[in-house]
Formats: C-alpha cells, sequence, structure tokens
C-alpha cells in the first residue's frame, strides 16, 4: 500500500496555495509578543527616564528662579554700593569748590593774582583728576586758572557761569573737544567733563567772581571699573553701567556708551522699578541679561544728577551652574534609569524562570505527559498556580484511568456484541443452502468484520479522533492482497470524529467488495486510488473523498441497485451530513463523498 501525505487536484493545490499565503500574512501582522524580561526592563528604564526628565526639568527651573533672585540682589547691591559710591564722591568735590570760594586769598577783589592762582594750583594737585580749576570774574572774564592757560576767555554765556554766580552748581557730563586740544590731549582719547562752580564773594558779601572746575569723567570710570573687578571677581562677564537721567549710557560697553537715549532704554529703566530695581530683559544690543537697576539720590548738600547705575549679567552666563547642574542631573539620572533596566532584567529572569517552568508544565499537561521538576516560584502566586497545575494533573491521570477502563469495558462488550451477532447469524444462517445464502452469510460477517476493524482503530485512539488515513488502511487490508500494494491513497492528515470514522469505513467497506467482485480488485492488474481533500464549507470543514477503480473489467450501469449501493447513497449520506455519488464510468466504479467534519 502506497501512502502520500500530499494535496492533490487543482483545488487542493489553489486552497493550500491560498491557506499559507493567508498563514504568512497573519504571521507578518502579529507582532512577536515580548518576554517578561524585556517588559519589565523597558518599563522600568522608560519611567527612570521620565522621572529623571521630571526631576531635572523641576529642579533646573527652580533652581534657576533661585539662582536669578539670588544674582539679582548681588547686582542690585553692588549698583547700590557704586551709586552711593558715586553720590559720595560728587559730594566731596562739590565740597572742595565750596571751600576754595570761602578761601580769603578768592575773597580780596585786592589779592594778587599769583596768590589767587597758586591757591587754584593747590587744589589741582590736591586732586589731579581736575582737568582745570579757575577763576571767572563777575563779567565772565577767566581771571587765573590751575594751569596757566584761557586765562582771559570770555566764558560769560556758559551754564557753569551764569548758574555758579547764583550758588553752587553742578553740571552733567559732556565733551570737551576745546579744551582738550587746550590740554594737548591725543584726539582718540576724549575728554569728557562734569562741571563744578560755585560763586565767590567779597567780605561785604558782593559777588567778587566765580569758581568753576573742570572734573575729568575719570574719576567715574575707575569707580565703575573697580567696582567690576569686584563683581566679576564673583560673576565673570557680569558689567557696571552708569546711565543718566534722560537714559544716555555715560560708562558702558562700547556699543552703548554715548549714544543717544531711546525707548528701549527708558523702558527698561521703568521695568527695573516697577520690579523692585531687578530684572530679566532683553537688551538693546542683543542678549538676555539679569538686570539690577539703582538710582543715584545725592549726598548732604550734593542733591544728586540723576544718574542710575546698572548692573547686568547675561542669563546664559549667570545660569551656567543650573546648565551644569542640568547636566549632571541627566547623566546620572540617566545611568541610574540603565541600573535599574540591568536589575530588572535580572529580577525578571529570576521571576520568568519558574513562570517558563509552569507554562512548560501546563504544555505536558496538555499532551497528557508527566508534569517536569518546577523550580520555586519567587511570589506567592506562582507557588498558588504550581500547585494548582500538580493537582489538576493528578485529577487528569486519575479521569485518564477511569476513562480507560470505561473505555476498555465498552471495548469489550463492543466485541462481545458482536461476536454473538455473528454467532447468531451463523446459527440462523446454518441451515440455508444455496450459493446465494452463503455468500450473503459471508457478506454480513464481512461487514461486521469492516465495523469491528474501524472499532479497534478508534479503541487504539481512545475513542477521541482517528486519523482518516488509519481507517482506511484496516478496512483496505484484507483487500491488498500480492506483492505490491493495489491501493494508492493520497491526501492530507484529517482528523475525523468516531461517528464519521464508522460511517467512512462503512462505505469503503462496501467498496472494495464490490470491487472484489465485479470491479478492478477482481482481475490481477486492477488498481483502486483513494484520494481526499479538506475545504472549506457552509458549516466549517468540509472532506471529499473520491475511489477510482482503473484496469479492472469494462463498467456498465446495472440494472438495479444493490443493498451497497444503497447503503453508501441513502444510509451513510445521512450519517456522514453530506452527499454521495457514485458514477459506473467505462474505466471502472467512482465514487465521490462528502462529509461535513465536526470538532473529534
Amino acid at each position: 500500500m502506497r501512502l502520500e501525505r500530499r494535496p492533490i487536484g487543482p483545488g487542493d493545490g489553489s486552497a493550500a496555495i491560498a491557506g499559507f499565503r493567508g498563514t504568512a500574512t497573519g504571521a507578518r501582522a502579529r507582532l512577536p509578543t515580548p518576554s517578561l524580561r524585556l517588559v519589565l526592563a523597558l518599563v522600568l528604564g522608560v519611567l527612570g527616564l521620565a522621572s529623571t526628565l521630571v526631576l531635572t526639568a523641576l529642579v533646573t527651573r527652580e533652581a534657576s528662579a533661585r539662582l536669578q533672585v539670588e544674582i539679582a540682589a548681588q547686582l542690585k547691591e553692588l549698583a547700590g554700593h557704586m551709586a552711593r559710591t558715586l553720590d559720595e564722591g560728587m559730594f566731596e568735590r562739590q565740597r572742595d569748590i565750596e571751600v576754595v570760594a570761602a578761601n580769603g586769598s578768592l575773597r580780596d577783589p585786592e589779592a594778587p593774582l599769583a596768590v589767587r592762582r597758586t591757591m587754584l594750583q593747590v587744589l589741582q594737585r590736591t586732586y589731579p583728576l581736575y582737568s582745570i580749576v579757575g577763576l571767572i570774574d563777575p563779567e565772565g572774564r577767566v581771571l587765573a586758572t590751575s594751569r596757566g592757560i584761557l586765562e582771559g576767555a570770555d566764558v560769560s554765556r556758559r551754564d557753569y557761569f551764569l548758574r555758579g554766580r547764583e550758588g553752587v552748581f553742578i553740571g552733567d557730563v559732556h565733551d570737551a573737544a576745546l579744551l582738550r586740544k587746550a590740554l594737548s590731549r591725543p584726539a582718540d582719547e576724549p575728554l569728557r567733563l562734569v562741571d563744578i562752580a560755585a560763586p565767590v564773594h567779597g567780605p561785604d558779601g558782593g559777588l567778587v567772581g566765580v569758581v568753576a572746575a573742570h572734573l575729568d569723567w575719570t574719576w567715574a570710570r575707575e569707580v565703575a571699573a573697580s567696582f567690576t573687578r569686584s563683581l566679576t571677581g564673583r560673576r565673570a562677564g557680569a558689567q557696571i553701567l552708569v546711565v543718566s537721567r534722560d537714559g544716555t549710557v555715560l560708562i558702558g560697553p562700547p556699543s552703548l556708551e554715548g549714544k543717544a537715549p531711546g525707548p528701549a532704554m527708558a523702558a527698561l529703566l521703568a521695568s527695573a522699578k516697577e520690579h523692585d530695581g531687578s530684572v530679566v530683559t532683553d537688551w538693546q544690543d542683543g542678549g538676555t541679561y539679569v538686570t539690577a537697576v539703582v538710582e543715584t539720590k545725592g549726598f548732604r548738600g550734593y542733591r544728586g544728577l540723576g544718574w542710575s547705575v546698572v548692573a547686568r549679567h547675561e542669563v546664559d552666563r549667570a545660569l551656567a551652574s543650573v546648565t551644569d547642574l542640568r547636566r549632571m542631573l541627566l547623566i546620572f539620572g540617566s545611568l541610574v534609569a540603565l541600573a535599574g533596566a540591568g536589575l530588572a532584567w535580572l529580577l525578571a529572569g529570576r521571576i520568568a524562570r519558574p513562570l517558563s517552568d509552569l507554562a512548560g508544565a501546563a504544555a505536558a499537561l496538555g499532551r497528557d505527559e508527566p508534569l517536569p521538576a518546577l523550580s520555586p516560584p519567587l511570589v506567592r502566586e506562582g507557588r498558588a498556580v504550581a500547585d494548582a497545575l500538580v493537582r489538576a494533573s493528578a485529577e487528569l491521570r486519575r479521569r485518564e484511568v477511569a476513562r480507560r477502563l470505561l473505555v476498555d469495558e465498552l471495548n469489550h462488550r463492543v466485541k462481545n456484541t458482536l461476536a454473538t451477532v455473528q454467532s447468531l447469524a451463523r446459527q440462523s444462517l446454518r441451515a440455508a443452502t444455496g450459493e446465494a445464502a452463503l455468500e450473503g452469510r459471508a457478506t454480513f460477517e464481512a461487514r461486521l468484520f469492516a465495523l469491528a476493524s474501524a472499532h479497534d482503530v478508534l479503541t487504539r485512539e481512545s475513542w477521541a479522533s482517528v486519523d482518516l488515513a488509519d481507517v482506511v488502511a484496516a478496512v483496505i487490508r484484507p483487500y491488498r492482497g500480492g506483492p505490491a500494494s493495489r491501493f494508492a491513497l493520497t491526501g492530507p492528515e484529517v482528523r475525523l470524529s468516531p461517528r464519521t470514522a464508522l460511517a467512512l469505513s462503512m462505505a469503503i467497506h462496501e467498496l472494495c467488495t464490490n470491487a472484489a467482485k465485479y470491479g478492478a480488485l477482481s482481475t490481477e492488474t486492477g488498481t483502486v486510488g483513494i484520494a481526499w481533500r479538506v475545504e472549506p464549507g457552509g458549516e466549517g470543514q468540509e472532506l471529499h473523498l473520491t475511489w477510482r477503480e482503473e484496469g479492472g473489467p469494462p463498467v456498465s450501469l446495472p440494472d438495479r441497485r444493490g443493498f451497497g449501493s444503497r447503503l453508501i447513497e441513502r444510509g451513510l449520506a445521512a450519517e456522514l451530513r453530506g452527499a454521495t455519488e457514485i458514477r459506473f464510468e467505462p474505466t471502472g466504479v467512482v465514487c465521490a463523498l462528502s462529509a461535513t467534519l465536526t470538532p473529534a
């Protein structure tokens, strides 16, 4: 007997290809299920990274806010110190001029000019940052100067003379191009001055002149440089500016110093006042700065000129430590998250190993195999599952033993019943004579034998399900004959329910009996092909089986239907929930069976 388990026919090939394509498409559509180790490692790693990012954002935001407040306070404190220093310095210069104006040598109209010049030179030497100190007569003509220049010049229209006649006068910073030339200062060294003047009254109280001094603005630059060095020692890159009342930058970066006042500077000063003297804002020369502003308020008799001291520090440089902190938090947080993922990987391995053992035990239980040794689970739930599997295995084995006993008893009783039926048939037909009676008895016993063979196959499979090829092989065994098999079986593996297996065994037995009497098996060269396939049907899977005889005697349509034909076409068709068709072709009998497969 040649048994080939392969699809046959064009329909079977198409169905197989379509099924393969569907399986492949489904496999592509289904993603592989990740392992517990991978899931735990990824979850803890992602949680660690997310926590790091959130913590870093919160910490850096809070640190940035606190550091900005701290820097603003430092800038404001330093700007306040410088503002007081400027006020005190201007007060001292104002007092210098007031003291000189009260000197008796200058108040005496009859004092020699040389004596007056000497007094002015003493003040010049006492504070060298006075560019020049001069005595002006009541008509506005320069009588004497500390440097001996510009004597006789007419300054009657200058503010410091006009307002100095009425009282102490201090003018704001201004350029002095003419005096720079008179002093032979290089062209690349602009001379900027602050004018200080006071009236000189004679013993009778009348005006005898005006003492005027031009204070070099370098003194304020030196003050700013000193405070800048102190500031940059703590805040590298910080800057100090001095701004006039109208917003002109008197001391500051070259990109801002001396520029005409604009709305941006006015808005900056106003914003700082609204925020208690400090603000983070964009500057017109580019960049964002933490900015502190303190106004000068004067000192004692000096009423001030409305200057503002501005200290600023670029935000990126000011918050560089926060940037470093953010970087370190991200690095160490990532390392901690990675370490957590690694520990989760190791811990998940300890947890997953018992779970894998439990899965293997469940699979063995499904295959009706003994449970393998289980490693002790780490968690209580795993132990509960393991104990449940052990109890289930014991219960299933107990039930399997009981079922086998029941099946064996049933099989024994069925065989006894078949044997009893066979014995009764023999006793009943013993007295029957004639060829027809003997043939009928043999046919009946053969049918009982075919039914018993099917029962044997089902018994081996515990009456659960049986392979179609095994059923066919058991039925055709008595008809194989000769050294070479006369049967060719082709088709896939198909599991049949007991009911379908018994019905098919009876159908094939009837076909074998007919072929042995009248068909292909009645000659030496005749062969029988049995092929089957499975296709989707309306109620599930449908089995299609074809019996085809070749090489036998010529076949003609019989005059009447025998018992076997009626059994196949009527009784078994209903039993199989399908259809049967027997065709008497010239080359041999062809029988097509279809059956609806029910779950075994």
